[in-house]
């Protein structure tokens, strides 16, 4: 039977690929309105949450691991906390947006972690959690400084001269 901290870590885990997932999904969606600078950040995005979820796989590694169901996975919100809503973008959306919706993502990770790191079942896991923490926020405080050097869109950025008109 699955320990605590495997269940801890399996939704870790999930929580990382569902990011990459969902950045890959957004890539896809900005390469196909030829928004390529925003397709590659997301890309970029979703290598970064695939290398920390291989990290979160080796500690796996001990544990039997559970193969929770959809439903069974508690998050504080509807889907994992560190992968954004689609509803928070947008096919005009320039890189500095992308990344605002990257940093919103990582802050949602690590205070997850950081809840876990305070409260968790085990003291394994909250060490565990705490290391995720520290991760996040590093990932966290990389976002800040990268986002510094991209220029703030202009108020009218999701402005569109010729929106799509769809005959019925």
């Amino acid at each position: 039977m699955p320990t605590k901290v495997a269940t801890f870590l399996a939704h870790a885990l999930a929580m990382e690929n569902e990011a990459a997932d969902r950045y890959e999904e957004l890539a896809d969606t900005m390469e196909v309105h030829n928004n390529p600078d925003v397709a590659e950040l997301f890309r970029q995005m979703s290598e970064f949450s695939r290398h920390h979820a291989a990290s979160v796989a080796e500690r796996t590694v001990p544990h039997e691991m559970p193969a929770l169901k959809s439903w069974q996975y508690r998050w504080n919100s509807l889907e994992p906390p560190e992968v954004g809503a689609v509803e928070g973008t947008h096919y005009r959306m320039t890189p500095y947006h992308a990344l605002s919706f990257a940093l919103d993502n990582e802050r949602r990770g690590r205070d997850f972690y950081a809840a876990r790191a305070k409260d968790g079942e085990t003291a394994e896991i909250r060490r565990l959690a705490a290391e995720m923490a520290k991760e996040e926020e590093e990932h966290v405080q990389e976002l800040e400084r990268w986002i510094t050097s991209i220029p703030r869109p202009d108020s009218d950025w999701a402005d569109d001269p010729d929106d799509a008109v769809v005959a019925d």
